[in-house]
């Protein structure tokens, strides 16, 4: 294992990290806040973050120097592992230092839920958090929606080298994500610029129905994200609009879909686009779970409008399919078979290459084509049958790594759920509170549903579903790998 290499890069990723806590400290200038009893003003823990991530980000930069040109894929996966955790150390300070988290495991853990984009969160009076520290909330999803990797790499032609072992380790759905560009930062920058007009377009739809400049952005930098973080409470639903709504939706489909579709669409790909499996059967799950949820909603309240069924089936489970965790309805409250149905669609999620989580719908592609195979290799026992997606075939590493990835994501849940149990949490509350933190989903059902918070899961607990949300958005191999020591042998 190259440490110098790794070393050296986190400390680039901690000076930019230093370079972004200006924006946050700018709008804490302009949304000033007195300071609690015995705490730091916002702007005063923005400014002792941002010099103390500059000088030790200066210092591993220096004080390593050493080229990134021989890195492989252990040390892309270690670097990527590193770089989230430092980063999660030093953005929760803003939250430490003005006391709005007591306890730094509470400024860790909504640290790390918006960085991976997992939108749980400890606060249960979001309404009375300093404006400043809520658009840095924010802002923490809309960098970890595309990642502050590829970020790097858009920005630091130094990081071209051997950079593709970091994509391969950053990027939701991994080697699965097309390459754009021949070169690497190419790649990077194009889907920054998708990424950036689709932020520019929902903050002015947004504007445009009435929301004001800093309710706009925040929720802007969620939805996209598919993150799910809001400044208020009462989460989208605080506007009450069917415009809102309207917009929030078709821009967490958005965020739902491969980037590498929306590439092919700003090109007038929209043939290849339409043929694409993985894209067409991500729609279908959609308007089925809708149409599932309109109807038991309905049939649930006979005296219920229609439309209002719809309404509230259409965002829910947009909200949920696409890992944001945005709501306008407390649906633990909705009829069992809903919220299994609920609980089945948080663990699909998007398409690969998008910013949502979950095992994704290539992965679900992958495993039904695979479990096909074996009834066709029933009655054809001498038949070689290649799993295929669209007209592609997959190759045999590929389904087997689907199916150990799959297999490690169910097993983490189960002794999730069962160490939450035994620290006294119900059934429901420890096995959707483990598969909305390592599917990267934020809202689950019972305590830490709709309307609750992740604030009474105990200290040990909270740090159990703070790795599981690296671990999710890593998917699983680029943290586990971490602790073999295979790893670290030369």
């Amino acid at each position: 294992m190259n440490l110098k290499a790794i070393l050296n890069v986190v400390g680039i990723l901690l000076l930019l990290l230093s370079v972004i806590l200006i924006v946050p400290l700018g709008v804490s200038y302009i949304y000033p806040t007195p300071a609690l009893e015995n705490h730091f003003t916002v702007q005063d823990a923005f400014w002792a973050t941002l010099i103390l991530s500059g000088v030790c980000g200066l210092v591993l930069w220096k004080g390593f120097p050493t080229g990134i040109e021989k890195l492989r894929d252990r040390e892309g996966f270690a670097i990527v592992a590193f770089s989230w955790v430092s980063i999660c150390v030093f953005g929760s300070l803003p939250y430490y230092l003005t006391g709005v988290c007591p306890h730094y495991v509470d400024a860790f853990f909504e640290t790390m839920s918006g960085f991976t984009t997992t939108g749980a969160s400890i606060f249960t009076d979001i309404d009375a958090i300093p404006k400043g520290i809520l658009f840095w909330r924010n802002l923490t999803q809309w960098l970890g929606g595309m990642g502050i990797i590829m970020l790097s790499l858009a920005i630091f032609p130094a990081l071209g080298i051997g950079s593709i072992h970091l994509f391969k380790s950053e990027v939701p759905g991994g080697s699965t994500v097309e390459r754009m560009q021949p070169r690497l930062a190419e790649t990077a920058k194009v889907l920054w610029k998708v990424y950036l007009v689709l932020t520019l377009a929902e903050f002015l739809l947004l504007r445009l129905g009435g929301l004001s400049y800093f309710d706009a952005i925040c929720h802007t930098f969620s939805t996209v994200a598919t993150g799910g973080f809001s400044p208020h409470q009462a989460s989208i639903a605080e506007f009450n609009s069917v415009y809102v709504e309207t917009v929030v939706i078709v821009f967490m489909i958005l965020g739902g879909i491969n980037f590498s579709l929306h590439y092919k669409a700003v090109h007038n790909e929209w043939s290849d686009i339409f043929k694409n499996t993985e894209f067409k059967v991500y729609l279908l799950l959609i308007t089925v779970g809708v149409l599932v949820a309109t109807w038991g909603l309905w049939h649930q309240a006979g005296d219920q409008h229609l439309g209002e069924s719809f309404r509230k089936a259409t965002f829910t489970i947009v909200s949920i399919n696409t890992t944001t965790g945005f709501v306008t309805d407390d649906f633990d409250r909705w009829p069992d078979f809903l919220r299994i149905l609920l609980v089945i669609i948080m663990m699909i999620g998007g398409c690969a290459g998008s910013t949502s989580g979950s095992l994704k719908c290539i992965r679900i592609i992958i495993l039904a084509r695979v479990i096909f195979r074996e009834f066709q290799k029933l009655v054809h026992p001498r038949a070689v049958i290649r799993v295929k997606v669209g007209e592609k075939t997959v190759e045999s590493d590929h389904v087997m790594n689907v199916i150990s990835l799959t297999f490690l994501f169910l097993g983490v849940t189960v002794i999730s759920s069962i160490l939450l149990s035994l620290m006294g949490l119900d059934m429901t509350t420890a096995i959707t509170a483990s598969i909305a933190s390592l599917f990267n989903i934020g809202p689950g059902l019972g305590m830490v549903g709709a309307t609750g918070s992740y604030a009474e899961i105990p200290i040990l607990g909270k740090w159990i579903l703070i790795l599981w949300m690296l671990m999710g958005r890593l998917e699983v191999y680029g943290v586990m790998l971490l602790f073999l020591p295979i790893a670290w042998r030369k």
